[in-house]
């Protein structure tokens, strides 16, 4: 990622002696590093001047930048957009991109880079960061896609091996139905022959009880006969015995 540097104070007719002072100091501290001093300078440089230079809030805005003082940073930067000045404003623009993708917002930086390469169509730096954002964009939408496809993927493959387990089981337990209502059907099957051969058995037994009931029946009037037979047969014996003994 491109950085813009310091703009320099480069007129000691727009600035007071102090604030020139504080502004140089700034700026020397600012190339050394020395980033936290640099911010107080430039600070009070910005305190110290009438005129409220915007590059003095420019340059505040970096010191407060390279610290990663982002918020801070963004709010002297939108001081320093007075400027009439397109190429400082094009500065401006750019480095507010800087911070805004510093904070994780690259379509807010997006903007910004773009808005300085139309202040400034020689503002390389700007023009750079566009497109190095532009592509980190379109990258990162083709891998959330592709996230969102296997993710979509993911799920149809899970709904479907859980409609199918669902339907294995649906099948598992009509089949279990099945089977007990076969073995019911079987069982009562099995009660109704029982009834059956019962009832069949006990009219069989009621059938020979009867037919023993009428040869039973049969054979006492059969041995009445021979008896009243045998009565007769005496008696007549008894008569031809008595009429022998009257001659």
């Amino acid at each position: 990622m491109k950085y813009a540097l310091l703009f320099l104070i480069s007129s000691l007719l727009s600035l007071n002696a102090f604030t020139y002072l504080d502004a140089k100091s700034g700026e020397k501290e600012y190339k050394k590093g020395n980033f936290e001093v640099s911010e107080k300078r430039f600070e009070s440089a910005a305190a110290s001047s009438k005129e409220k230079d915007p590059v003095l809030f420019y340059n505040h805005g970096n010191s407060l930048f390279q610290q990663k003082k982002y918020d801070d940073a963004m709010k002297q930067y939108e001081q320093a957009l007075a400027s009439d000045d397109k190429k400082l404003k094009s500065q401006v623009k750019h480095n507010m991109g800087n911070t805004l993708f510093m904070q994780q917002k690259p379509e807010e930086a997006l903007t910004f880079y773009k808005d300085a390469v139309k202040l400034d169509p020689d503002n390389r730096e700007a023009a750079i960061n566009y497109e190095i954002v532009r592509k980190l964009l379109e990258q990162q939408q083709q891998q959330q896609q592709q996230q969102q496809q296997n993710q979509d993927q993911k799920e149809n493959k899970d709904q479907k091996q859980d409609q199918q387990q669902q339907n294995q089981q649906q099948q598992d337990q009509q089949k279990k139905e099945d089977q007990k209502q076969q073995q019911q059907q079987a069982d009562q099957q099995k009660q109704e022959q029982q009834k059956q051969d019962q009832q069949q058995a006990k009219e069989e037994k009621d059938k020979l009880s009867k037919e023993e009931a009428e040869r039973l029946l049969q054979a006492l009037e059969k041995d009445e006969k021979d008896t009243q037979k045998e009565v007769k047969k005496a008696l007549i014996q008894k008569e031809n015995s008595n009429v022998k003994k009257k001659w």
